[in-house]
């Protein structure tokens, strides 16, 4: 019993660091619960935390693990979700679903070189979406590069969403903004706006509103709670560098 307990916590816990919202945590942790045969097994779960219960005759099996922020990927979330259905289809060893578990957590990432133009090219077709020019997309491009890197070094030195937010905002904003004050060749607010796009919780949003939908509103309060901070970590990031830049540029006489 306690095996299942532990497997289905930490199941429950990549489900949630990996993206999936609360409904879809909670039901899959209760299907792979049931296929294991465990009655009436009970899965509370917000954004920081999941807690599983297992009630038997004689006693209860409770364990609760705390879920720390973590880069989304929308793969393994759907590699997760496939072990899911397989045990609830046809439920192996305890052992032998633990081993899955672990080859998908292992599984490599995405090539560093295709994590880096992956934010350069969406920053620079985002330019072109809200109207910038061939220019404008270019200086976005290398934008979205500075992001990929301090998303990646502030995320190593565990910092937290608002000052990650913060920072990369403010390096968002640094390129097209001196490109702008040098030249006047590049629109600095298409290029920025480009860019930001690669940090606006898309995801954070759309869960907040499925957990509405739910009636997960404890859940909604939480989301809201970080969708706001991550707005407003990119809207001073944003403010800084647009005060600093030409206040900098006007000091030096440029």
């Amino acid at each position: 019993m306690e095996s299942v307990l532990n497997f289905s916590c930490e199941l429950g816990r990549q489900l949630m660091q990996n993206g999936g919202e609360i409904c879809r945590v909670e039901e899959s942790v209760e299907r792979v619960l049931a296929a294991y045969g465990c009655p009436a097994p009970e899965v509370f779960a917000i954004p920081s935390c999941v807690i599983v219960n297992i009630r038997t005759e004689e006693r209860n099996y409770t364990k609760a693990v705390r879920v720390k922020p973590a880069a989304v990927n929308l793969n393994r979330l759907r590699r997760l979700n496939s072990l899911c259905r397989e045990i609830c289809a046809a439920p192996p060893a305890v052992a032998a679903a633990e081993e899955n578990l672990r080859e998908i957590l292992n599984s490599p990432l995405y090539p560093r070189w295709a994590d880096y133009l992956s934010f350069g090219v969406v920053a620079a077709f985002f330019t072109l979406f809200w109207g910038g020019c061939a220019v404008d997309a270019v200086a976005a491009f290398f934008s979205g590069l500075l992001v990929r890197r301090a998303v990646s070094f502030l995320h190593g030195v565990q910092a937290n969403g608002f000052f990650r937010n913060l920072i990369a905002a403010m390096l968002a904003t640094v390129i097209p903004v001196t490109l702008q004050a040098l030249n006047g060749s590049v629109h600095a607010d298409k290029a920025t706006i480009g860019t930001i796009m690669l940090l606006v919780p898309g995801l954070a949003i759309t869960n907040m509103m499925r957990d509405v939908l739910a009636g997960d509103y404890l859940a909604a309060v939480s989301r809201t709670a970080e969708v706001l901070l991550v707005a407003l970590g990119i809207t001073i990031g944003v403010a800084i560098t647009l005060t600093s830049v030409p206040w900098l540029f006007g000091v030096l006489g440029v």
